[in-house]
């Protein structure tokens, strides 16, 4: 998997009296969205040959006024993306937090940059996407809110991981990313028990017991299942073949498939589902 490097500062702007041609040359230039109200979390692009902050945070001052925690992101040799939200905000949207944000945010960012990650996989489709998609800004926009849901919930995470009464919920926390990974591209080989465990930080036995209680059924079986229920709603369009079902969940020749989804529903995928309906 590709290697992305993350970043961040906690920084304070004043914002500095500046006429109206000028930030919108800023906002032209950064390629500066502003997806809360006042800048509460922005994102920003930037140019191809600047991979540090620097202009962007001294062109930031017209803009900004108050506390922000900026995150750099930057993906093998590819433009650097900068997501940046007021520190009141965050804090409001993880709860009490007695630990220091500076601390919890670099916890979260070390955890990222595992290639396992839920971020790791869900950054590198981004990116993938975002180079060939018809509006990039609106598939960037998309894609930001899932970042800040992601980067409120494991900082969350890391407050509870401060109590040992908290420690089954992280588990279970942890169980549920390994989970969102595995499902979140069906087309990719399902991994091993142990690959699972590993994603996870835990044990084979343990990983497999809490994820039975969370889920009534074996990992293996969990995800066999939700691939055939997304087959299904597949072939209901009636746009896609068998051979590119199968596909689409992990199978590279449609008789294991056609066996797999017969064992599932008791009947082939080659039977008209209206009649089933």
């Amino acid at each position: 998997m590709a290697s992305i490097k993350l970043d961040f500062h906690l920084m304070y702007f004043k914002r500095k009296p500046i006429d109206e041609p000028s930030i919108a040359r800023v906002k032209s230039n950064f390629k500066l969205f502003d997806f809360g109200s006042d800048y509460t979390y922005f994102f920003s692009i930037l140019p191809a040959n600047n991979k540090d902050l620097r202009a962007l945070t001294d062109s930031l001052q017209s803009i900004l006024e108050g506390d922000y925690c900026l995150i750099n992101i930057v993906y093998e040799q590819g433009r650097p993306f900068v997501v940046g939200i007021r520190t009141d905000w965050l804090i409001n949207q993880v709860g009490n937090l007695s630990s220091d944000l500076n601390d919890l945010i670099a916890k979260v960012l070390n955890n990222w940059h595992n290639q396992y990650s839920l971020f790791n996989l869900k950054y590198s489709l981004f990116y993938k996407e975002y180079q060939q998609a018809v509006n990039p800004d609106l598939l960037a926009k998309s894609y930001f809110f899932q970042f800040v849901l992601l980067l409120i919930d494991d900082l969350y995470t890391q407050i509870l991981s401060k109590s040992t009464k908290n420690f089954k919920e992280i588990d279970l926390r942890r169980i549920k990313e390994v989970e969102a990974q595995i499902t979140y591209d069906f087309k990719k080989s399902t991994p091993s028990i142990n690959e699972m465990a590993k994603m996870a930080g835990m044990s084979v036995s343990k990983f497999k017991s809490l994820f039975s209680e969370l889920f009534s059924t074996s990992p293996h079986q969990y995800i066999l299942d939700k691939k055939m229920m997304y087959a299904q709603g597949l072939l209901k369009t009636g746009k896609y073949s068998i051979t590119q079902v199968a596909y689409q969940v992990g199978y590279h020749h449609p008789s294991g498939f056609t066996r797999v989804f017969k064992q599932k529903f008791n009947y082939s995928p080659n039977t008209s589902y209206f009649e089933k309906s």
